[in-house]
């Protein structure tokens, strides 16, 4: 949103230099705004004095001498993961700059020289929200061609979809086609994240380097956005917030069970604005994590090691391990564990119709009731994916209700296969009683920012 006029009550500035400040920062956006007040803010620490430290102010760096960083990210993890690299290629000198997918000018694609573009993957193969008219762009006429364009492509993506990381494939081979060459392969995330995207950080940043061949310092002023103090409370270190109500709003007589649920904030410093989601970490039912303990034969008590973490194994399920929902991997090496000539048919190309069917409707319990395999504990927890987050709209206004979040959760419980199924988080949120925790973290939404008053 561009500067817009400001009353003070005193302006420590001469006519002139008030003038000049009025005509500059007129229809500034946010980001320059704030680079703005960073670097005045700079200027007046600085022993030198003003027109010593002005010298040093340096243009933007042109194309050939930096890497632009685009993202688009629905649920966060690629905006994530191209500031991490943005932080990383800072840190080795590199100049760089950091886009969210449509905020990119799309008419400078043609002078871009060095390109990372980090993207995640929608339902059944469909750009992120944020990057629909970055893609729609590359995919149509106007894309120029790019033989002077060095690039590299990390997807995201979720591969209980068939679908899995199709953005990242089609940008990647789109990029190639109209000229551009890669500085490293392609790699796919899947929701175990770290496995894939560390390595592939480390080979993009020297790649990077190579062929920006940065052997210069720093600037002395180098942000081209705001830098954003670390919240003490992150995805990756939740808040235990308590929980202060949880009521059933539906008629008892309902076959829907939906609840509002209020959680406290006291002293966590987490805010949230409107469009803003609510993280929350859930635990597995324990009647499903005892339901596949026997299926599979196996001991909860007995410790795993996987990742250099020892627990026992009941607790890899109920914390750490994705048991509620299927994916394509875990449904492959649970064919190879059980032999299983149905199920390997099911994972050929010309069956993919049926194979969605079976990861849309089954979870890892009835996929291990209908074709029985042994498993040892230590196979088991390295074929699981992971356990994720799940974000919630947050139905509340932190201006009314103040260290609160509320949330409206349809707790998803259903018969299926012969057994009682349930949705990993809305259970979870579900069963707490007032005065237990709930793991949660603010993820803020970008796009949807109301005016200021």
């Amino acid at each position: 949103m561009p500067a817009a006029s400001v009353d003070l009550p005193f302006l420590p500035l001469p006519e002139d230099k008030a003038d000049l400040l009025a005509r500059l920062i007129e229809g500034l956006e946010a980001p320059a705004l704030h680079w703005l007040s960073g670097y005045t803010a700079g200027l007046a620490t600085q022993s030198a004095g003003p027109s010593r430290a002005v010298a040093t102010l340096q243009r933007e760096p042109s194309p050939q001498q930096r890497l632009t960083i685009v993202y688009g990210s629905q649920s966060g993890n690629a905006k994530r993961v191209a500031e991490q690299l943005t932080r990383n290629a800072e840190g080795a000198g590199l100049a760089v700059r950091l886009l969210r997918a449509d905020a990119y000018p799309t008419r400078e694609l043609k002078s871009e020289r060095l390109l990372v573009i980090v993207i995640s993957t929608q339902g059944d193969g469909d750009p992120p929200d944020d990057a629909l008219g970055f893609v729609e762009f590359l995919a149509g006429k106007r894309a120029p061609a790019l033989a002077e364009l060095k690039y590299a492509v990390l997807g995201l993506g979720d591969s209980s979809y068939l679908q899995f990381c199709a953005i990242g494939r089609r940008l990647d081979a789109r990029l190639a086609e109209l000229g551009a060459r890669r500085i490293v392969a392609r790699a796919d995330a899947d929701l175990d994240i770290d496995t894939i995207v560390k390595p592939w950080l480390e080979s993009a940043l020297a790649a990077a380097r190579e062929a920006l061949k940065a052997n210069t310092p720093l600037a002395t002023v180098t942000p081209l956005r705001p830098p954003h103090a670390s919240a003490a409370w992150t995805r990756k270190k939740p808040y235990a917030a308590e929980v202060l109500a949880n009521q059933r709003i539906i008629a008892r007589s309902s076959a829907k069970d939906v609840r509002h649920i209020e959680l406290a904030l006291e002293d966590s410093g987490l805010t949230y604005e409107p469009g803003d989601a609510l993280g929350v970490w859930p635990r597995n039912p324990p009647a499903l994590i005892d339901a596949v303990l026997a299926a599979l034969k196996l001991d909860g008590e007995r410790a795993v090691n996987h990742d250099g973490v020892a627990l026992p194994l009941a607790q890899w399920l109920t914390e750490k391990c994705e048991i509620t929902r299927l994916a394509r991997p875990f449904v492959a090496q649970h064919a190879a564990q059980a032999q299983s000539v149905e199920l390997n048919r099911l994972l050929a190309p010309d069956h993919a119709p049926a194979l969605t069917t079976l990861l849309r409707e089954q979870q890892v319990i009835d996929l291990v009731r209908a074709w029985p395999a042994h498993w040892q504990a230590e196979e088991l927890v390295a074929a699981l994916r992971p356990l994720t987050p799940r974000l919630y709209s947050i139905a509340s206004s932190q201006k009314m209700i103040g260290d609160e979040a509320h949330l409206t959760v349809a707790h998803v419980e259903y018969t299926a296969f012969g057994s009682v199924h349930w949705g990993a988080a809305s259970h979870f949120l579900a069963s707490r009683e007032g005065g237990g925790r709930v793991p949660i973290f603010i993820e803020a939404n970008e796009r949807f920012r109301l005016p200021k008053d």
